[in-house]
């Protein structure tokens, strides 16, 4: 990954020591030509992918 990047969050950057669940899923995208991966905050002060690893039946066919 080149980039992380936290929706709703200060374009200040991360903390050097933020930690990322990823339940074994991420799926990152090319954004200016910079492979990039959009994070979300999570429970317990982590942050996970926005694009969660078995999503909702309804939005799978979604690109």
């Amino acid at each position: 990954m080149e980039r992380l990047v936290v929706l709703g969050a200060p374009a200040a950057g991360l903390p050097p020591d933020a930690r990322i669940l990823t339940q074994d899923h991420v799926r990152p995208e090319w954004r200016g030509g910079v492979l990039t991966l959009a994070l979300v905050p999570a429970a317990g002060g982590l942050l996970a992918p926005f694009e969660v690893p078995d999503p909702t039946p309804c939005c799978v066919d979604h690109p």
